[in-house]
């Protein structure tokens, strides 16, 4: 449709950080980002699509990771043997579960035998499609071919998946991905599903994360940030197949996806073979954003719980998305305040002896954003999570009232230009940065940031601490070790 350069010989005079992306967009809809970097003859190819856990609804929670997992299974063309005997068998599967989901957990009091009989059946069935299974298929084939790096990830609001090539095979990459993309198939949905729910049992024998969990759908009252990605369990345990393939049907379509691709190539040549393996797939369905924004909190909440794991005292405040006013402002305080430089190590630990371990941080989400402050109370010398609360409050009423000195807020604005600088040297994290960040606000939004970042003042930071640290807005953890664990 078009391409060129973003970045003008002038922008890259002021600012050397910022690459020189070229951009394209095929018909339909799909984007691609391509930077090339002279050299080792390699390139980072990743594909980015706008869909998490925050597309995600009740009873279909953990769907987006579940979902990374099956894209590993295989489709029509990968990791199977004999496609046509394999569906069959899939369809013979998927109609013994139907009815055992149905007998389990549409029935307030279901026939338990006849779903045990019934999934004993369709068990017996998936040994039998083990034979047309090519195991570890699309791995394998990557791997053969250089491949290094080949991961995935799911977040709460897009989704990757990486790999690394020889600049002679990254068309392969493109047939992979668009026959991903075009042909997903899910099968060993059932058995791939347990283990996801395995893994979250795994997470949830982690002292304290269950507790942490429910920190955080307290916080979050109403927006879909307030379950994790790996989801409920009971949602684990219900979602389909069928569910499955509607959400990849909505959300893993060219017009809702990003291509990145970074290394040693020839753009011409390699926009090509872009069209050639991505371009004929049909533009799928236009996905609004999320519908549901987290209201004004209006009063202080309080979670208290015991475990195992070490008493702590952690402070959340609600503060707004990626971009919007005051983000950079809080995300600049959160530095001022966290490391062993910044001023709760230097109150709370070094001074007071209160904790060992402090920490702050803002996190500006798409569409929300979250300032937490934590601490670990020294138990052992009688410090209580009370004190350990009312410590921190003073360290943010300190702030409102006196504000910050021109001195930190500099340290802490070269510090975060000169983690990104790091970050563009490394083309893998390059890559993901212009991916993730092409789907919300588009890719030159964070070096865009650094300027607006640096304009930033002292009275800004005061000014957000004012407004947004204030007892209306928090949710306090309170999490306390049990005697004898």
């Amino acid at each position: 449709m078009f391409s060129f350069l973003l970045a003008t010989p002038k922008q890259a005079s002021q600012k050397n950080y910022r690459p020189a992306v070229q951009e394209y967009v095929l018909e339909n809809g799909m984007k691609v980002l391509m930077l090339v970097k002279p050299g080792v003859p390699r390139v980072v190819c990743h594909i980015y699509y706008k869909v998490g856990s925050i597309n995600e609804r009740p009873g279909i929670t953990g769907l987006a990771h579940l979902h990374e997992h099956m894209m590993f299974k295989g489709t029509r063309m990968m990791g199977v043997s004999d496609f046509e005997k394999d569906d069959a068998l899939n369809q013979r599967i998927d109609s013994l579960m139907e009815q055992v989901y149905k007998e389990r957990f549409w029935k307030q009091k279901g026939d338990a035998a006849k779903a045990d009989a019934l999934e004993k059946e369709a068990e017996a069935l998936m040994k039998e499609e083990k034979q047309y299974i090519i195991k570890d298929h699309l791995w394998e084939t990557l791997m053969r071919n250089g491949g290094t790096g080949l991961n995935a990830s799911t977040g709460n609001e897009s989704t990757g998946y990486y790999v690394t090539l020889p600049s002679n095979k990254v068309e392969l990459q493109m047939l992979l991905e668009a026959d991903r993309m075009q042909n997903a198939y899910y099968r060993e949905f059932y058995s791939e599903k347990n283990v996801v729910m395995e893994e979250r049992r795994l997470s949830e024998n982690s002292p304290g994360s269950l507790f942490d969990e429910q920190v955080n759908s307290v916080f979050y009252a109403a927006s879909p940030y307030s379950w994790d990605v790996i989801g409920w369990m009971d949602d684990l345990r219900k979602v389909t197949r069928k569910d499955l393939a509607e959400f990849h049907n909505r959300y893993y379509v060219p017009n809702n996806a990003v291509a990145v691709y970074v290394g040693d190539f020839d753009p011409q040549k390699l926009l090509t073979l872009v069209k050639k393996y991505f371009g004929p797939i049909p533009k799928g369905p236009e996905n609004e954003p999320i519908r549901t924004y987290e209201p004004a909190q209006m009063c202080e909440k309080r979670v208290y719980g015991k475990g195992p794991a070490a008493t702590r005292v952690d402070m959340y405040f609600h503060g707004p998305a990626d971009g919007q006013q005051d983000s950079d402002a809080l995300s600049l305080l959160g530095g001022i305040l966290s490391g062993e430089t910044g001023r709760l190590f230097k109150s709370l630990v070094k001074e007071q002896d209160l904790t060992a371990r402090v920490s702050a941080r803002y996190d500006a989400m798409w569409y929300a954003g979250q300032f937490s402050v934590g601490a670990f109370p020294k138990v052992q010398k009688g410090v209580t999570p009370e004190k350990m609360e009312a410590a921190l409050w003073e360290q943010i009423e300190k702030v409102k009232r006196e504000g910050v000195t021109e001195v930190e807020l500099q340290k802490v604005k070269n510090n975060t230009e000169a983690r990104l600088t790091r970050m563009l040297q490394q083309p893998m994290f390059l890559a993901m940065m212009l991916g993730r960040e092409e789907l919300n606000r588009g890719w030159a939004s964070m070096f865009d940031d650094i300027e607006s970042m640096k304009k930033v003042t002292v009275e800004d930071v005061r000014k957000a601490a004012e407004k947004y640290l204030v007892r209306d807005n928090v949710t306090v953890a309170v999490y306390t070790r049990e005697a004898g664990k």
